[in-house]
């Protein structure tokens, strides 16, 4: 527990692949949250609050599930309006994330998964000078299944990418030239 003036705050520890299932704002203390429903990857949360709608919106098909070990605090509600106000704006968030998600679709295959890695890039990744690198918490499965392709496929649209200068050969995800990348996103896909 932690205390936030005289309220508690309850941490939770969670395994990979453990999900959140209650309404309400949290704090990611440690690791890395992943926002998506069913094969479809909406969000990749690190260090940072967010906010768990009800479920009214979704009829509860929006996951949030730990992607490896994480810590998270459960913020107590401190004022209703203010909650509101947040939980607003989070529904409003996960309707514009599933837009961009049909938007991603309509792309052939090397396009999405261009638009994926700079999309989980921007999220979480690490730059430094003109590359970002993305921290190693998605399997080659799990990025195949959220670009609707298999890993095999993923691979030969990996070495197509390395060959063409967008990516580093070594074995992380490292994408270079990291002006290029913006450059070469529509703001859309973002």
């Amino acid at each position: 527990m932690l205390t936030k003036g005289k309220q508690e705050i309850k941490v939770i520890s969670l395994e990979r692949g453990e999900k959140l299932q209650i309404c309400g704002e949290y704090q990611i203390l440690q690791g890395y949250i992943v926002c998506r429903t069913g094969n479809h990857l909406l969000k990749i949360l690190k260090a940072g609050s967010f906010i768990i709608p009800e479920k009214d919106l979704t009829a509860g098909l929006v996951e949030y599930q730990a992607q490896r070990t994480a810590q998270v605090a459960f913020i107590p509600i401190i004022s209703a309006t203010d909650f509101l106000r947040k939980q607003t704006q989070a529904q409003q968030d996960i309707i514009q994330l599933f837009a961009n998600q049909l938007d991603l679709y309509a792309l052939p295959i090397k396009e999405r998964v261009m638009a994926l890695l700079y999309k989980i890039a921007c999220e979480i990744g690490e730059i430094k000078m003109d590359t970002c690198r993305i921290p190693m918490i998605l399997t080659q499965v799990e990025i195949a299944r959220y670009i609707h392709c298999t890993r095999e496929y993923l691979n030969s649209v990996r070495k197509v990418l390395v060959k063409e200068g967008w990516l580093d050969s070594g074995k992380n995800w490292v994408l270079l030239d990291w002006k290029r990348w913006e450059e070469q996103i529509p703001i859309s896909e973002r």
